[in-house]
């Protein structure tokens, strides 16, 4: 079991926490929203044509016919308890300690970030991860894997879904990309201001807005900005055995 302490600070783990919750049960939290959506939808045009019969478009029952004045009201009633249902179903996944990040959560939420990687790829993302082989990232795990990587002065950590997930850190809103705002604070935390300049230089490049470029990285931009480092700082050769994955490195630093 990884330990409880932290070499993180509290916006950091605040951050770290908020992509976990973010990633955790993905799927399934992403079609409850998809059908709460639909219902508060159903529940609003209902009630506009319970106010006004007159003006207000139709709305049609589960078998395609249209609702009349009479039935709206229960109608209404039971869509509400519908969505009450739906509600209490995204609270228990949200509060629920033990919910973990899976192949497919994985698979999705960089989908949605405009990333679309081949499952062998995903296995490994997660199975470099993984202390308990469940086939799953718990939130013990997902908080050792960013420490090990921030802190790490070998080379030797595993980084494939470190740098996804620090791009999500930086990504507020899950929007796909990042501007130099988003990563300065944590940038300046983690290497000083003496050497903020540097690092910015070395993520953003010619995307700099000083450089004439708009300051903006993509998730796919990021990865290739942070790949660039890696490789030229650490050598990298993985050996892919049976059932077993070497990877020989040199010294890196965190981006």
């Amino acid at each position: 079991m990884p330990s409880t302490t932290t070499t993180l600070g509290a916006g950091e783990l605040r951050d770290l926490r908020r992509v976990f919750d973010h990633l955790a049960c993905h799927v399934e939290r992403t079609l409850l929203n998809r059908n709460l959506l639909a219902k508060n939808d159903r529940y609003a045009r209902l009630q506009n044509f319970i106010e006004n019969p007159q003006a207000a478009s139709p709305v049609q029952n589960a078998e395609g016919a249209d609702i009349s004045k009479y039935q709206a009201p229960n109608e209404l009633k039971l869509l509400q308890e519908e969505i009450s249902d739906l509600k209490l179903t995204e609270k228990k996944i949200r509060d629920d300690v033990h919910k973990k990040i899976s192949i497919r959560d994985l698979d999705a939420a960089l989908k949605s970030l405009g990333r679309v990687c081949t499952k062998k790829e995903l296995e490994y993302m997660i199975w470099e991860v993984d202390e308990n082989l469940d086939q799953c990232v718990d939130w013990e795990e997902f908080q050792l894997m960013f420490e090990r990587n921030t802190t790490d002065q070998t080379g030797l950590e595993p980084f494939e879904l470190f740098n996804i997930v620090q791009f999500m850190t930086y990504d507020e809103d899950f929007k796909g990309h990042i501007t130099e705002d988003d990563t300065m604070s944590t940038l300046f935390a983690r290497h000083g201001r003496e050497n903020l300049e540097l690092q910015m230089n070395k993520l953003f490049g010619d995307q700099l807005k000083s450089a004439g470029g708009e300051g903006i990285l993509t998730l796919e931009q990021y990865l290739r900005a942070v790949s660039v480092r890696q490789v030229k700082s650490k050598d990298i050769e993985y050996t892919v055995t049976t059932g077993s994955m070497i990877k020989q490195t040199k010294l890196s630093e965190t981006v």
